[in-house]
């Protein structure tokens, strides 16, 4: 390593997220109660780690739990987040949960990634924002 290369700041790395969208209109127009809407979120959840654990992002996230952070959308909004995630190059991993024997889609859970600017575009694309309560 030259003298020059060691004396350059590293940048450091964007911190690791996981993006969980949630349905509200579940819980406004549908009658739906927060408990069995946040059934939904550690379903979703739990399979998209399940499914990407084998994943470095994945590894790294859980390996983290202090500084774990999460990130919600109508049914039209979620299915086409879900599109444009499935249709981005390569495609973003992501697990919709559909509850069941309803075959209603809830939630979408995104693998933990660094915010890449194609996800920040689906997630805007589908109208996604911050639930604030």
């Amino acid at each position: 390593m030259t003298e020059l290369a060691a004396n350059v700041p590293r940048q450091p790395q964007q911190a690791l997220v996981m993006q969980i969208i949630v349905r509200r209109d579940l819980l406004d127009a549908e009658g739906w109660g927060v408990g069995p809407l946040m059934a939904q979120v550690a379903h979703a959840t739990s399979a998209v780690l399940h499914e990407t654990r084998e994943r470095a992002e994945t590894q790294a996230y859980l390996d983290d739990l202090e500084n774990m952070r999460k990130v919600i959308p109508d049914q039209a909004s979620i299915e086409r987040l879900a599109s444009l995630l499935s249709a981005s190059d390569p495609p973003v991993p992501y697990h919709l949960w559909v509850e069941q024997p309803e075959d209603v889609p809830t939630c979408l859970a995104l693998a933990p990634n660094r915010r890449e600017s194609k996800i920040k575009k689906a997630l805007d694309k589908a109208g996604c924002r911050l639930w604030r309560g």
